[in-house]
């Protein structure tokens, strides 16, 4: 916000704030590597890992999607023509999707209940044994249909960007000036909703 609203513009603290950004990024990558260990079964490493680390890179691309529907609320800052006008209505609507962004981003701590605390518990889990077919369906489908979602997304924006890209449950500012913002709005919600 320091940035947006003209307090302090500094291309170093730009690029601090990324780079602190992709550190935070690695410590995620580094704990949650070194709790995969713990969870898999002797021999199970390799299948583990790869499982694990593909359902990460599956949520990556339709987290570029929802990025892009979330665009439509805020029509200043579909053109980089407005963004270049710096006007106090771009700045608050880049606020709000600042904002919106990281209410989004804390909103995952709330999944963190669901994780064991220690690696006691997580042993104790693993001796257990228990497992659940609906719990895997569920996720492996849900996987497989946010990865169809938002490939065929981004295959329409990219291919057809002249006939849709302009449409609002796409990301546009919309192709006429009575297209309703309800559909994206909808879709966005489902989409939060079930993550």
């Amino acid at each position: 916000f320091i940035i947006i609203f003209d307090i302090w513009r500094n291309a170093w603290f730009y690029i601090f704030t990324d780079v602190s950004a992709l550190f935070m990024y690695t410590l995620n990558f580094l704990a949650s590597h070194a709790a995969m260990v713990e969870v898999a079964e002797p021999g199970y490493e390799a299948i583990t890992y790869s499982m694990i680390t593909t359902a990460t890179n599956a949520v990556s691309p339709l987290s570029a999607v929802i990025s892009y529907q979330l665009l439509a609320f805020f029509p200043t800052l579909n053109e980089q023509e407005s963004i270049a006008t710096d006007t106090p209505q771009v700045r608050r609507d880049f606020a709000c999707l600042h904002f919106l962004v990281i209410v989004l981003n804390l909103s995952s701590l709330l999944a963190l209940p669901l994780l064991p605390r220690q690696k006691k518990e997580t042993r104790e889990l693993v001796v257990k044994g228990e497992t659940s077919t609906f719990w895997g369906a569920y996720a492996m489908g849900s996987a497989f249909i946010f990865l169809c979602y938002s490939t065929c997304v981004t295959f329409v924006t990219v291919k057809y960007h002249d006939v849709y890209g302009c449409m609002k449950i796409l990301g546009g500012g919309g192709c006429s000036a009575d297209e309703s913002s309800a559909t994206a709005l909808l879709l966005v919600s489902a989409i939060l909703l079930y993550c």
